[in-house]
């Protein structure tokens, strides 16, 4: 009777053994199931934000759907015609390509490219154009507060605020946050420069700080140049609560708040 006892706890046991190990596997299986669900150099981390058609987030190309789907890559380049390219088709798709991505959430995508945004008038391009010649008939001036965020004078933020007194930037953090941020506030955000829009630097892009940086644009030319006006960039006369102008470039890590 005792023997019979022993020999059923033991059976019992080793079932248990054998249900745990069935499912440590079966778990095992879900997280790598899961991981291969992200395409390389692609990115679909809560750090990054949502927000419907193309748009560039921190230096990521993203696209998201009406569905509230998105995906982002860091595989992108830009063409000659200054169109962004994604180099990740398969989880960010290029144009028409976008109503067969691979993801099934985002079957119902649209062929549009939203994010073109037309920068109006374009400038004669001056002669010698590059990123660190001066711009001719351009000078650096001081300011004073007026009374606007007096406690942020002084410093990118508070410039690029000032001239566009009716949108709420001053509430987007740092720099380089107001890229993600902006569309959380209502405001459009995009890759193509217009006069008059805030052109956001992520951290060390065209000589931003590692906190970013931001400035006011103020004429658009071809094939992705434009020139700007910034407060607190320590060059061409510039430099703390003073304004100076720059010629900067489309690319990686540089956005628009419109």
């Amino acid at each position: 009777m005792l023997g019979s006892l022993m020999t059923s706890v033991a059976r019992a046991s080793r079932s248990v053994r054998m249900w745990r190990g069935a499912l440590l596997l079966v778990g095992a299986l879900g997280l790598a199931g899961a991981s291969m669900q992200i395409a390389p150099a692609a990115h679909a981390s809560t750090s990054l934000h949502y927000q419907r058609g193309y748009y560039l987030d921190n230096g990521w190309y993203c696209y998201g759907w009406a569905n509230g789907a998105y995906h982002c890559t860091a595989r992108w380049h830009r063409a000659s015609n200054g169109q962004i390219v994604s180099d990740n088709p398969a989880w960010v798709p290029n144009g028409a390509s976008v109503s067969t991505s691979s993801s099934s959430s985002a079957s119902s995508a649209p062929a549009s490219h939203p994010v073109s945004v037309s920068s109006g008038a374009v400038s004669p391009t001056p002669a010698g154009i590059g990123p660190w010649v001066k711009p001719a008939g351009y000078y650096s001036y001081a300011m004073s507060s007026h009374g606007w965020y007096p406690s942020y004078f002084g410093w990118c933020t508070w410039y690029a605020s000032y001239r566009k007194q009716n949108e709420p930037l001053m509430q987007l953090g740092n720099a380089a946050a107001w890229a993600w941020n902006a569309p959380r506030h209502g405001l459009r955000t995009g890759t193509q420069p217009a006069v008059g829009a805030t052109v956001v630097f992520q951290p060390h892009v065209q000589g931003a700080s590692s906190a970013g940086h931001v400035g006011h644009v103020e004429k658009v030319y071809a094939n992705g140049w434009f020139l700007i006006s910034e407060m607190a960039f320590y060059w061409n006369g510039g430099g703390f609560a003073r304004v100076s102008f720059r010629y900067v470039h489309t690319g990686s890590g540089v956005s628009f708040i419109y």
